[in-house]
């Protein structure tokens, strides 16, 4: 899945939290650390909406992206946390959940998800979540709860 439907997926699933805020941060964490970085990186071949030619991306790109997709990785950072904190802030959630939506949003043909990294490359023959059918379904619910959660904000607005 994309980015900022991560976000917006982890503003949804969590808008109840006071922490509301850093749980789309963990929401588009596993993304940022990777992919927002090497889009920075600079471009030998120029800026395309294409699929990027795999040969290009450095090795680092792919190394941070699987770490931050493990639910290895999730484990064990979640388990430090637990022994430092005695308890799993909720807004951490968000991580393991956009790895959960990124399995089955993925085809095995381009980016799959690398949940089982470091241990196994295996991946889930998903669909890919620029799909325009899976997108336009995504975005369509995305707004739908959007706005079923701002639904009496909306009414004032409408009503004056």
């Amino acid at each position: 899945m994309d980015t900022f439907a991560h976000g917006l997926w982890s503003y949804i699933l969590f808008n109840r939290s006071k922490y509301v805020g850093w749980a789309m941060l963990f929401g588009v964490l596993p993304d940022l650390l990777s992919w927002t970085l090497f889009f920075f990186y600079p471009f030998k071949n120029g800026f395309s909406w294409q699929n990027p030619d795999i040969s290009l991306i450095p090795k680092w790109v792919f190394t941070l992206y699987g770490f931050t997709h493990s639910v290895f990785v999730v484990a064990a950072v979640f388990l430090v946390v637990f022994i430092v904190l005695k308890k799993i802030p909720v807004f951490l959630l968000a991580w393991p959940l956009h790895i959960l939506i990124d399995i089955p949003t993925h085809s095995r043909t381009f980016l799959p998800t690398p949940f089982l990294w470091p241990f196994s490359n295996w991946a889930f023959p998903g669909i890919p979540w620029a799909n325009l059918y899976f997108m336009a379904t995504n975005y369509a619910l995305i707004v739908f709860f959007l706005i079923y959660l701002h639904r009496d904000k909306l009414v004032k607005w409408i009503h004056g």
